[in-house]
């Protein structure tokens, strides 16, 4: 009776209803890969030459609604929104053998986008197998305030390669340059051409004059010059 188990959740309000589908095959395979980074087995059906609107990997996220990765759900939360559920019929996890070798791992309690801010709430402690230690997110601290650099589905462990820099001074942004000759100190403004962490060597420019030099980054708002620069 239920050989395969679709809700197909439409929101088709689409705005460009010629957009480029993606197939069922390319969400099947999708979906597979996520269950088994989540340490999932997977044995799910979708019929190959099934379409739908297309989906961008930044907008397409996947999560597990059933608490046991019997139910997953596929959305898209793009310009051509629509969500549909799959069962998953073999949810057996990895073995118990190894459930000594999962770590507490950071992750996020709900699907997040690309630019997102994360906050306190937003994180939860979870214990997953992960097999790059070295990226990994250890501390709250390191996330809080952080900015996605892409999506990130709830449950996954968060890497710092997830999260965009917190540059002390970013390129473009306005910047005083302070130049100390003897007791005289002279202040400019000034453009960040680089980005820059504290006292970093970074390039800006004279908006005066639009001369191209060099200083440290002492704050976010303030150059000091290396040396005396014609």
């Amino acid at each position: 009776m239920k050989k395969i188990f679709y809700i197909l959740i439409f929101c088709l309000s689409f705005k460009n209803t010629n957009a480029t589908s993606i197939t069922g095959s390319e969400l099947k395979e999708k979906i597979s890969n996520w269950l088994e980074t989540m340490g999932a087995k997977t044995n799910i059906e979708i019929l190959d030459n099934i379409k739908y609107p297309f989906c961008t990997d930044k907008d397409l996220f996947i999560s597990d609604i059933s608490g046991s990765y019997r139910l997953i759900k596929v959305s898209c939360l793009g310009e051509n929104k629509w969500s549909f559920i799959v069962r998953n019929k073999k949810n057996i996890q990895i073995s118990n053998n190894n459930s000594k070798n999962k770590v507490n791992v950071l992750a996020l309690r709900n699907n997040k986008k690309s630019g997102t801010i994360i906050n306190d709430e937003d994180i939860i402690v979870i214990k997953k197998h992960v097999s790059n230690k070295n990226d990994l997110v250890q501390n709250k601290t390191e996330i809080v305030g952080k900015t996605l650099k892409k999506s990130i589905n709830s449950n996954r462990p968060i890497y710092h390669s997830n999260l965009e820099k917190d540059w002390l001074i970013k390129k473009n942004s306005s910047i005083i340059i302070e130049n100390k000759i003897g007791s005289i100190t002279v202040k400019d403004q000034g453009i960040a051409l680089e980005n820059a962490d504290f006292m970093d060597v970074l390039k800006v420019k004279n908006v005066k004059s639009g001369k191209i030099i060099y200083g440290f980054a002492e704050n976010k708002k303030k150059v000091v010059l290396k040396t005396k620069q014609n």
